[in-house]
């Protein structure tokens, strides 16, 4: 369990820091609010569209495998975008194509990893023991993230966007690593069925349930949320302390630490998950339309921290979900399916809160997110008494 902790920690901290470097990147070589969206939309938009082509297939091929396999490739193009900002960083159409083009194999392997990832911990673990480390990792991939955006700031303060980049992809290389010692002598379940019938594993379709698709639902306004914050944090940071590449590394590194906590909350069932349906989204649309009223500085970070932990508490019941509400040999396809809905999701937030930030500000920008979340927190009462998942306390 620890060599599978410490992969999501280093994929997190590679992922983390790379973010960073990339969406300031973004910003420094544009200006342009709007470019950071399409980036962000880049990260996710094509996960979405391969998924209806790969969701049929996701439960065939050893998991491990593909896991270490997509990190291996992460790493690698870590270290070419280093080479180009390196040989020519100050060509802002190139800069631009190949942060473009990265960001587009970030999204298709974080896709294949994610299926990856629900097989491996429902085939290795307990129901009980797969809800804990799923929050386990949570935490520990925020500690990585917060690390990483740490540390990624300290690159930015010296302008030295190169080492950042070639530190994310160290961290996914490493990563690679501790999936493998990891998972040292697993094997398919299916895999000894698969050579005995001589039929391929994961071709039954999915039966779709009420359950099921109410994750489907429910994961549109926290996934889609979390990435509009994110979206939002850049130009919110220039905005309330201008010309400091280091206030927005403290809003990413205080927001992480907020998703972080909500990570500890949950393994460690101070928060249920019960408690998290009823309330976070609620919470959460109120924070966001006080972050639309009150830009004092120290204000905005406290905002910032207190809005990305409520949302993140009810990323992570969605994550549970994920994992525990489909059959057995469903597992890697309904993982691809709700990463489809959630790319979207992050899409299409994205895209608006770099649009909407034009268009009328930081301040108009949080009211549409806080209207969006209180939609979704009507609509819960009128859909939580059909929702039934394993495992799950719903209110």
């Amino acid at each position: 369990m620890r060599s599978l902790v410490l992969f999501f920690v280093f994929s997190s901290l590679a992922e983390g820091g790379q973010a960073v470097v990339l969406l300031w990147l973004t910003y420094a070589l544009t200006s342009n609010a709007l470019l950071i969206g399409v980036v962000v939309v880049l990260g996710y938009l094509p996960a979405a569209l391969v998924g209806l082509l790969f969701s049929r297939v996701a439960d065939r091929g050893r998991a491990d495998r593909m896991a270490r396999s997509t990190n291996s490739v992460l790493s690698v193009t870590s270290f070419l975008l280093a080479a180009q900002q390196f040989t020519s960083g100050r060509s802002v159409a190139l800069s631009m194509t190949v942060i473009s083009l990265s960001q587009v194999v970030l999204s298709i392997a974080k896709m294949t990893n994610k299926a990856a990832l629900n097989r491996l911990i429902r085939n290795l673990f307990d129901r009980d023991t797969a809800r804990r480390l799923m929050g386990l990792t949570s935490s520990s991939s925020l500690i990585g993230q917060v690390v990483g955006a740490g540390l990624a700031g300290l690159f930015l303060a010296q302008r030295w966007v190169v080492g950042g980049l070639l530190f994310a992809a160290v961290a996914y290389g490493l990563s690679a690593l501790f999936m493998t010692l990891g998972t040292r002598g697993y094997t398919e379940p299916g895999e000894r069925a698969e050579e005995e019938s001589g039929q391929p594993e994961g071709q039954t379709p999915m039966r779709w349930s009420f359950g099921l698709v109410a994750v489907l639902l429910f994961s549109i306004p926290s996934s889609g949320g979390l990435q509009f914050m994110t979206t939002l944090l850049v130009p919110l940071a220039d905005a309330v302390a201008p010309n400091q590449p280091s206030f927005y590394a403290v809003l990413n590194i205080v927001s992480i630490g907020g998703g972080f906590l909500a990570g500890v909350l949950l393994s460690t069932s101070v928060v249920s998950s019960r408690q998290v349906l009823a309330w976070a989204l609620p919470i959460a649309g109120a924070l966001a339309l006080l972050l639309a009223f009150f830009h004092l500085k120290y204000l905005v970070v406290l905002e910032c921290f207190a809005l990305v932990l409520v949302i993140t508490c009810h990323v992570i019941c969605m994550q549970v979900m994920t994992n525990q509400a489909p059959r057995d040999h469903e597992i890697g396809q309904f993982a691809v399916m709700r990463n489809v809905v959630a790319s979207l999701a992050k899409a299409v937030f994205s895209f608006a809160a770099g649009a909407l930030v034009g268009l009328c500000g930081i301040s108009g920008t949080s009211a549409v997110l806080a209207a969006a979340l209180a939609c979704f927190a009507l609509a819960w009462p009128a859909l939580r008494s059909r929702w039934r998942v394993p495992g799950i306390d719903v209110p």
